[in-house]
């Protein structure tokens, strides 16, 4: 594909099928990203699904109760934040994706609040409380919509996919990040410096995948 034309296919998967509220671990939310590019290209990740664990409360992901055919709401976190640094080495650093040509590269989160607290049943995020690790209700306050498995029901099965609207209009540019990153201490340092490429980055159809809550941890 002529290098002019990006396109991206994406792969979503969950490393377990099935998950119980007695295990303290969420399963692992994956997107595999492979660009059929020709040559490097980045892509700025804030609010995409493409850096998981924040997009996970940005509206990146919708999850489906199959028994009523009716989208499950998420939690959502609104964030008030400095300009967006280049610089190599900041905190910003993990939001750039450089995908090489070919190459399928993995970015991954635990499917839940916080992209790995221990995930609660829908009966307890309903009232705006947690569980400790015995199971015993403590009286402090959370939000009452879930994140991913937490907040889910037992004995239902749901799908999970990736909202397209966040692909829309994706900051990318061609190269590696460190050919537009700057040292500490240089000018020009904020993102907003450097223009993206207006040739918009196609990303293919992402098949959604099915799970299950269960009352009792699933072997073999």
């Amino acid at each position: 594909m002529a290098a002019t034309e990006p396109e991206l296919s994406v792969k979503l998967s969950l490393s377990s099928s099935t998950y119980c509220f007695s295990n303290p671990t969420p399963p692992v939310l994956s997107l595999t990203v492979e660009s059929h590019a020709d040559r490097p290209l980045t892509i700025f990740t804030w609010k995409t699904p493409f850096h998981p664990k924040s997009g996970m409360t940005q509206g990146c992901f919708k999850i489906t109760d199959l028994e009523s055919n009716e989208l499950v709401p998420q939690g959502t976190i609104r964030l008030q934040r400095l300009p967006f640094s280049r610089v190599r080495g900041c905190s910003d650093e993990m939001y750039f994706l450089t995908l090489q040509p070919h190459t399928p590269t993995v970015v991954s989160t635990g499917f839940s609040q916080g992209g790995g607290n221990r995930p609660q049943p829908r009966a307890v995020v309903e009232r705006g409380w947690v569980l400790d690790e015995q199971g015993n209700e403590l009286k402090i306050r959370r939000g009452t919509q879930g994140c991913g498995i937490d907040g889910l029901e037992v004995g239902h099965r749901y799908k999970v996919g990736v909202t397209r609207g966040p692909l829309m209009g994706l900051w990318w540019r061609w190269g590696t990040k460190e050919e537009f990153q700057v040292e500490p201490g240089e000018p020009n340092w904020t993102l907003s410096a450097v223009t993206p490429e207006q040739v918009p980055l196609e990303v293919g159809p992402i098949d959604e995948v099915e799970f299950s809550i269960t009352s009792e941890e699933q072997t073999g």
